[in-house]
């Protein structure tokens, strides 16, 4: 933000000599008083008993950085972890860079140029969407990376910290990504607990644009009995950095290669669960991990744009498609058409968030996520717009309306039941487009197009940001 700052000095007079003097007072004084107590925090700890017991312990811990000491250290007492050494390093040779997935840049170019005038201002206004995402966009979309905001959460934060170590005995590390960013995260081991038999499954948790692992979707799973790992992206209470999709992608990869290579998990064995806006992490992990166990998506979208544009003047709308495309480009559909394993999505039906009408259910950019995901799936089943209508009719239907649907449809379940574990034997490993639905009447096809939406679909009767219980978590299964 600082050019901004600099142009409104000028603007205002400010750098001028008479008024850089009072500006350098200003200035100085505002130093004096920083330092002041900065002293006065310094001389509170030089008396405190409890931080000269800490501060002793770490450095024992560092010149001594055996991992039971620093894990020991890390159970006894919260502290900033700015000046650790991360426990798990990935090098820089492995950064990972976008999917060009969706198009070339080529193709987005025609796309969002289509005036002489748009192509005159391509790149200006390509500068003047840099600037609008790091001035405002970027806090706008992940409100958790705000400072205010993390201020404001420092105790609850620290409350739920807390209450995950003692009570579940969780281990918490310090992660550095392919990028150089620190991610901060903490592990629930229960494969060796008597109380569960889920222990031996790894539930990796990707939270919301406002979300932390302290105090978020981990507890879904956790109350379930799985091995849970859960992590804050950068720029997220002691995670270094800015959050964005470059982030986003290497902070993921980075909690993965972790989760195999030094919590010993196979990826077969691993589970990824997401909340609203980290369903973009997780479908770029189901594609580029494809045999992990199986997906689950909470309130997730298929798009940001739409959101993005909701928020924004009808007139700003051809500038916020190019903004978002070129630089903050969550589009969870080309991702997740990328991946052959298992998933289902948790719809919260009273959605304020992800729906374009808050409360509507069906301006919820779920459906859209479903609709296109299914329709990519089984081509052969979605093959008309008979069918297709049916589709969209009943994802966007109310409990009762399904009901109805349901039994005009798909009265004799056990028969599509049976029709469906028949194709699962005769093709063992799934690979979609799916040819399932080849040479089926219209109505068997529509008896499926409502069958396998049940399979893929949970409604949740909520709001958005309402935690989920433990009774709409399961591990996913293939359907077809």
């Amino acid at each position: 933000t600082w050019p901004l700052c600099l142009i409104y000095c000028y603007r205002k007079g400010l750098l001028t000599y008479e008024n850089g003097i009072m500006t350098l007072r200003i200035v100085g004084c505002i130093a004096i008083i920083s330092a002041y107590f900065m002293l006065l925090r310094g001389i509170g700890r030089y008396v405190n008993p409890h931080y000269k017991i800490f501060i002793e312990e770490f450095y024992k811990v560092k010149n001594n950085p055996t991992k039971e000491a620093r894990q020991n250290l890390l159970s006894k007492f919260d502290f900033s972890l700015s000046h650790w050494k991360p426990d798990y390093i990935i090098e820089s040779s492995f950064i990972r860079k976008l999917p060009m997935i969706s198009t070339t840049k080529t193709d987005l170019f025609n796309r969002t140029e289509t005036t002489l005038f748009e192509h005159l201002f391509h790149y200006p206004s390509l500068f003047l969407g840099y600037i609008c995402i790091n001035v405002f966009g970027r806090r706008l979309m992940f409100p958790g990376s705000l400072q205010l905001l993390r201020h404001m959460m420092e105790r609850p934060l620290l409350d739920g910290r807390t209450n995950l170590i003692v009570r579940y005995n969780a281990k918490r590390s310090l992660i550095r990504t392919a990028d150089g960013n620190n991610i901060d995260t903490l592990f629930i081991d229960r494969r060796e607990s008597n109380e569960t038999h889920n222990g031996q499954t790894l539930v990796i948790t990707c939270e919301g644009n406002a979300g932390f692992y302290e105090m978020g979707c981990v507890s879904t799973p956790v109350d379930a009995g799985y091995s849970v790992l859960g992590w804050n992206r950068p720029g997220f209470a002691e995670s270094s950095g800015y959050p964005g999709t470059i982030s986003e992608i290497n902070s993921i990869d980075a909690v993965m290669r972790y989760a195999i290579e030094e919590l010993h998990f196979l990826v077969d064995d691993i589970v990824i669960f997401a909340w609203s806006i980290g369903g973009y992490s997780a479908c770029w992990t189901a594609v580029n991990y494809q045999d992990i166990r199986g997906l689950v998506l909470d309130a997730v979208f298929d798009d940001v744009l739409p959101l993005a544009q909701r928020q924004m003047p009808t007139y700003t709308s051809k500038f916020v498609e190019k903004t978002i495309r070129y630089y903050l480009d969550l589009n969870n559909i080309q991702l997740l058409k990328l991946y052959n394993g298992p998933f289902y999505l948790i719809r919260r039906t009273q959605d304020e968030i992800i729906s374009l009408i808050p409360g509507r259910l069906e301006t919820n950019r779920g459906n859209e996520l479903l609709f296109h995901i299914l329709n990519y799936r089984y081509p052969l089943i979605y093959n008309d717009d008979q069918t297709l209508t049916l589709l969209r009719r009943y994802i966007n239907s109310n409990s009762i309306q399904k009901i109805a649907l349901l039994e005009q449809y798909c009265s004799n379940q056990r028969e599509l039941q049976t029709r469906t574990h028949e194709y699962r034997l005769e093709n063992p490993v799934a690979s979609y487009p799916s040819k399932f639905g080849e040479n089926f009447s219209l109505l068997e096809r529509q008896r499926f197009a409502i069958y396998i939406v049940d399979q893929y679909l949970v409604d949740f009767d909520s709001q958005h940001c309402t935690p989920l219980p433990q009774t709409y978590f399961h591990i996913p299964s293939r359907c077809i």
